[in-house]
């Protein structure tokens, strides 16, 4: 029931943070924050219904599906997955696939596009939640995303202004405060046309909000934007060859204009024109990126370790000082230190060219026209490929695996595999048939030519795997008997932290064999079908000569609960458990 009297707010709470650094933190209080909320999937539509509020420990929304496979696409090695299906209980079983896994295996960036909750309704979604039902569906799927990153993961989450103040602080609870990196200003809308009629100021920004899974072990790599010339770079060292205390300089566009002919600045500028002078300024500046310089005020620590030097370089204007003993290879002139061009430049895509590092403002990726990318029609909901792309270049390398799980229209696969990265994304609607899979195959096959496609020179290449999320194993408390019996036996093994062998001798009686994810000895036995009685002394013998070549040393064996079992037959190496009342204890349904 609904507690109409409690509000959403912040409270302080003492709570453990990660290796208890962090023991006392704001946290969001809202209605129902100690539930979560189930989903009713309408299959035909691909879409959730109004939800409803259950206890977290709910079979239906704790239970980790199976995952079916549906298809393959291209490369039959390759590790990319799509997923389709409702994203928490996709999630429950990405955590358990990747339990006991090398944390290379594991996800190094996950980018997600969550609804905005704007109130708008969208063609193909629902952006329409009350707050707290948004708090709730967000806090229950962090918390597994959480899970599945790397020590060195990072998470980046795209909202508006709408909720972006309430997640941050939702995510310094599950993250931790001390794992917050940035909130990036995205500019993703210009007041063109009859979009700025409201009486509030145009809203043209988006954030991303940005945590580490373990700022400790999180690098990200220096990422450079091109940017023109910066016209504060105005002065040229004449001839540098000669020793230091002989260098002279003049203004560049003095230079320039001499070096093209000309006699001085205003004819250069007459004849060819200001714009086209400039360029040539800029080209000149690259070319001579060793002699051409600005100065910029020293200010701080640096400032007072050589105060003396500063104040002799203010008298000397005409001359370059040094510092005595520097360690540092520092100029001075008049009380300034000299930055040469060379120190802006890097190269990129094979040209050197002056740069920028990226701030946490990024106003230079194009919103225009990113309609046709890919070849899917998503209206208001497609971001750019070249956001994704500088997502994952800071954050990640080849064959490091990225996630979305609010997969949209795709583009967090197409730019990951044009990127060599391998990747995974989960959507519950039907635009996991109708767009992603279309758009994902032009990028195999090399059809692709928009978004990044050209920059890259993508040619096509890789392949990935269509799933569809499982049934439930139970039904009405009881066994879910249609399922086929190895979909059974993968599903009970996915409670209990097991994995289907390859061991093939026992199926053909539907028994199936499970080893632990994190226990190297540790195997499963199940038998999948409700024709069995009695779990025989000869059948028992078969489990254990089958599993006597792998040097097990535990067994626990699944049965379904009307078979009769001889406990005096097992040594002390075997663990018997009755499905389905195994299963329900662990949600506190019995």
């Amino acid at each position: 029931m609904i507690r109409k009297s409690k509000k959403i707010g912040l409270i302080l709470r003492h709570i453990a943070m990660s290796k208890g650094r962090y023991k006392g933190a704001l946290q969001l209080d809202w209605i129902n924050k100690d539930q979560s909320l189930y989903y009713e999937i309408d299959e035909k539509e691909g879409r959730g219904v109004r939800p409803v509020w259950v206890q977290k420990n709910d079979i239906r929304i704790a239970e980790p599906r199976i995952l079916k496979f549906q298809k393959l696409y291209g490369d039959p090695t390759s590790e990319n997955m799509l997923i389709r299906g409702d994203n928490l209980l996709v999630l429950r079983n990405l955590v358990e696939m990747f339990k006991g896994q090398p944390d290379e295996k594991k996800v190094k960036c996950i980018y997600i596009d969550p609804p905005f909750n704007t109130g708008n309704a969208f063609t193909r979604y629902d952006d329409n939640l009350e707050h707290s039902e948004w708090l709730t569906m967000m806090r229950d799927r962090l918390f597994l995303l959480r899970k599945l990153l790397r020590k060195d993961g990072v998470l980046f989450v795209h909202l508006d202004d709408k909720e972006v103040a309430y997640c941050r602080v939702l995510l310094d609870e599950i993250f931790g405060r001390q794992n917050y990196l940035n909130t990036v200003t995205i500019k993703a809308n210009s007041p063109f046309g009859f979009k700025h009629t409201s009486n509030q100021l145009f809203k043209s920004a988006n954030s991303l909000l940005i945590f580490a899974k373990d700022a400790a072990h999180l690098k990200f790599k220096k990422t450079f934007i091109e940017k023109g010339y910066d016209q504060a770079y105005r002065w040229v060292f004449d001839d540098i060859k000669k020793p230091e205390g002989k260098w002279s300089w003049k203004n560049i566009d003095e230079v320039v204009a001499l070096e093209l002919g000309f006699s001085n600045i205003k004819e250069a500028k007459q004849k060819l024109g200001e714009e086209e002078f400039n360029a040539e300024i800029g080209i000149f500046a690259i070319k001579n990126a060793d002699r051409v310089f600005r100065t910029a005020s020293v200010t701080g620590g640096a400032r007072l370790k050589r105060m003396d030097t500063l104040e002799k370089s203010r008298k000397l204007k005409n001359k370059i000082v040094r510092h005595p003993n520097d360690d540092m290879d520092y100029l001075f002139i008049g009380g300034e230190r000299v930055l040469f061009y060379k120190e802006r430049l890097q190269e990129i895509d094979g040209s050197i060219l002056p740069v920028e590092a990226i701030t946490d403002i990024w106003d230079d990726i194009s919103w225009e026209g990113i309609a046709s990318e890919g070849g899917v029609d998503f209206p208001k909901s497609k971001k750019p490929e070249k956001l994704i792309q500088r997502i994952i270049s800071i954050s990640t390398e080849k064959n490091d695996l990225v996630l979305d799980s609010f997969a949209g229209s795709g583009t967090t696969g197409a730019v990951a595999h044009k990127m060599e990265r391998r990747w995974i994304m989960v959507e519950m609607g039907r635009h996991a048939d109708e767009l992603i899979i279309p758009r994902m195959q032009k990028v195999v096959a090399g059809g692709d030519k928009s978004g990044i496609s050209k920059d890259i020179n993508w040619r096509g290449g890789g392949g990935f795997k269509y799933y569809g999320l499982g049934e439930s194993v139970l039904y009405e408390r009881d066994m879910n008997w249609s399922l086929k019996a190895a979909e059974m036996a993968e599903a009970v093994f996915l409670h209990f932290q097991y994995r289907l062998t390859d061991i093939q001798e026992l199926e053909d009686n539907n028994i199936f064999l499970g080893k632990h994810q994190s226990t190297r000895y540790h195997f499963a036995a199940i038998f999948a079908t409700r024709e069995l009685d009695v779990l025989t002394e000869d059948m028992y013998e078969k489990i254990i000569i089958t599993l006597e070549k792998e040097k097990f040393k535990h067994l626990t064996i699944f049965t379904n609960v009307a078979v009769a079992v001889p406990l005096e037959i097992f040594d002390d190496r075997i663990m018997i458990k009755k499905i389905p009342p195994a299963i329900l204890r662990e949600y506190n349904l019995l």
